[in-house]
């Protein structure tokens, strides 16, 4: 007998549904399954998967404020912070003030993190399209539209 928990909101809406059918849990299981994919490809360059995706993030727009790089990444401030300073102790990022209001900060590349946008930029690339080439493309359209509905739904459900 498996273990039941109820989800108000799954598609047996009603129903007791089993722990590994929760949307939650799949796809937390699919990311993080990602996540060790990414993280072997990168891991040769001292690279955490979350470090990568911030340096991606910064060869897309580099000298942008915490704020934004938080936002763009989906991180709070305070994860942030802690991802940059390895960073920045690693010689991959620097902070400089911003000039017009010298109180803000703006994350900036180094050359370090210059000499491998090509290598970092290729993996990002061909990691993508080994896993949209699992899915059709109607599958990937589909997936695209369950991804942008719940990330604009509403937290309170």
């Amino acid at each position: 007998m498996g273990v039941y928990f109820s989800c108000t909101n799954s598609h047996r809406e009603g129903r007791e549904m089993l722990f590994k059918d929760c949307l939650c849990f799949q796809v937390g299981k699919i990311a993080r399954k990602m996540s060790e994919i990414t993280r072997e490809k990168v891991a040769s360059y001292d690279l955490t998967t979350t470090q990568f995706f911030l340096l991606i993030a910064l060869y897309e727009q580099d000298g942008i404020f915490i704020s934004t790089l938080a936002h763009k990444l989906a991180l709070r401030k305070a994860t942030l912070t802690g991802l940059l300073d390895r960073l920045e102790r690693d010689g991959f990022t620097e902070r400089r003030a911003d000039p017009q209001d010298r109180r803000v900060m703006r994350i900036h590349l180094t050359p370090k993190a210059e000499k491998l946008r090509d290598e970092l930029t290729q993996i990002y690339h061909e990691n993508n399209h080994m896993f949209l080439s699992l899915l059709s493309k109607e599958e990937q359209e589909v997936f695209e539209q369950v991804v942008c509905n719940i990330e604009t739904t509403d937290k309170k459900g």
